[in-house]
């Protein structure tokens, strides 16, 4: 049976040191979220990447400072490597295990998607630091109705590996394909998962994301599916009860 019911993400990953954010439409609008709201509670908060996320202040380059030498660091910081192309490239595993000691949350962006609601992994991503207690898979509603062309990032090797048209429209039931452990799921098998569909304030029929998620919590070994507005902080969780 199902059970859905407004919750808030932020409750879930308060007593986590290191979360994990993979796949399309709405990793980095989740983890401001999750850090704003964790700060209020009185946490010390880093936002870093395996990959890149675009620059914003406060932040630090590890390349030019060591993590250690930075006892002013403020209660919310971003972190990266280095700066390319108005983005912060990513921080080491080994770096993250640093943060770990210096904050009290650790939030890791750890795919990329150009903004694109669904992706195809190229065969490097996701880019997961072995310390993740828990991994939050973030895909797009906003796919539906498009074309696979128009919504999936890396669509070129969707379509090559599954035979997929570029041209075809992105269904219900497309959509559901790409929560294998092959595509979004790739690499967090072994670790806690909740799934986050994001932007459902785009379908015409709000019943048809609760349906997803339903097909969704039935067929995969996940803590929960998520259904989200993240910009008004909104989020129905779903459970199998």
């Amino acid at each position: 049976m199902l059970c859905i019911q407004k919750s808030d993400p932020l409750n879930d990953i308060l007593n986590k040191k290191f979360v994990t954010f993979v796949g399309a439409g709405g990793k980095t609008s989740l983890i401001e979220y999750l850090a704003a709201g964790a700060v209020k509670r009185g946490k010390r908060v880093a936002l870093t990447t395996t990959t890149k996320i675009f620059v914003k202040e406060p932040y630090i380059l590890t390349e030019k400072t060591g993590l250690y030498d930075r006892p002013d660091m403020p209660p919310y910081l971003r972190i990266g490597r280095s700066i390319e192309n108005g983005k912060l490239t990513g921080v080491s595993f080994d770096e993250i295990d640093i943060l770990g000691e210096l904050f009290d949350l650790v939030l890791i962006e750890a795919d990329g998607s150009k903004r694109l609601p669904l992706k195809y992994p190229a065969e490097y991503e996701p880019v997961i630091p072995p310390r993740s207690e828990s991994i939050y898979v973030i895909a797009g509603l906003d796919s539906l109705s498009g074309t696979v062309k128009e919504k999936v990032f890396r669509w070129e090797i969707f379509c090559d590996r599954t035979g997929i048209k570029a041209d075809e429209v992105v269904g219900p039931d497309l959509f559901l394909r790409f929560f294998t452990s092959n595509i979004l799921l790739k690499g967090v098998e072994e670790i806690p998962c909740t799934i986050v569909l994001n932007k459902y304030d785009m379908l015409a029929s709000r019943g048809e994301a609760l349906k997803l998620a339903g097909a969704l919590l039935t067929e995969l070994p996940v803590r929960g599916v998520i259904t989200s507005c993240i910009p008004f902080g909104i989020f129905y969780k779903t459970q199998l009860t």
